[in-house]
């Protein structure tokens, strides 16, 4: 991607789940490899029955590890770009991404944008990203060149501190479900539907609990509500759900 090639880079996601499937897998096969050897030394005849087993555990565990790592490097960025080319754009909008982390969709939407300007929000968990902070972010707006167009906050989707009806897009990505709480999920997507203006639209992709959004912005009477997916980008299904808010 070309993002990747001028120097931004948006982290691995969920990298101590990743670093656990690898040592996992590293496991399996170094179990299975010593079983194999001891059952034909003769010494542990047991153990003919390990390395097979052991080897595909440890084989699905690095699949897995290596799946996460190519979603993150490359499938996030092809599925960030179909969702943004999907907002009919006019360049002078307001924009906020929700859980900016490390400006994914934050910056691209940010390059759609002539007049606007794009604001981010976060609370720069690195278990949730690695190496998420706002300085990380900056940077990559800057190597994006659109820092002048984007300004970051310190901020809980719980409690988004903006005015209501101050964004014609809010964005959220990969974050929402870091909350654990439905109360809490609930107040969060409720405050992106507050600070979005009539005939805005909000755009939001998880790997879990999109159906509960779903109805959450249905109670809000949003408009065009959608939910679309399947996408494997991390092994675990993320979905994409859309809608707008109705004029009054």
């Amino acid at each position: 991607m070309r993002s990747e090639r001028c120097g931004a880079y948006y982290g691995i996601d969920a990298p101590g789940l990743v670093a656990q499937f690898a040592i996992l897998g590293i496991a399996g096969l170094l179990v299975g490899v010593g079983s194999y050897l001891a059952a034909t030394s003769g010494h542990v005849r047991w153990m003919r029955f390990l390395p097979a087993p052991s080897v595909s555990i440890g084989a699905t565990f690095l699949a897995t590890a290596g799946g996460m790592i190519l979603g993150s490097r490359w499938g996030k960025l092809r599925l960030r770009d179909r969702i943004i080319s999907s907002i009919p754009w006019r360049g002078d909008e307001s924009v906020l991404d929700v859980g900016c982390g490390r400006g994914l969709m934050l910056i691209a939407a940010a390059k759609r944008l002539t007049t606007g300007t794009a604001a981010g929000v976060d609370l720069w968990q690195t278990e949730d990203q690695s190496g998420n902070s706002r300085e990380t972010t900056l940077r990559n707006a800057q190597l994006e060149n659109v820092a002048e167009r984007v300004t970051l906050k310190d901020g809980d989707a719980r409690k988004l501190e903006f005015a209501d009806g101050s964004f014609d897009v809010v964005l959220s990505s990969w974050a929402i479900h870091n909350i654990y709480d439905a109360p809490g999920r609930e107040l969060a997507i409720r405050e992106m539907v507050r600070v979005l203006k009539p005939g805005g639209w909000l755009v939001v992709v998880d790997i879990r609990h999109t159906s509960e959004y779903s109805r959450v912005l249905e109670q809000c009477l949003m408009q065009n509500v959608r939910r679309a997916g399947p996408s494997f980008v991390f092994i675990i299904p993320s979905f994409t759900l859309t809608a707008s808010k109705r004029v009054k």
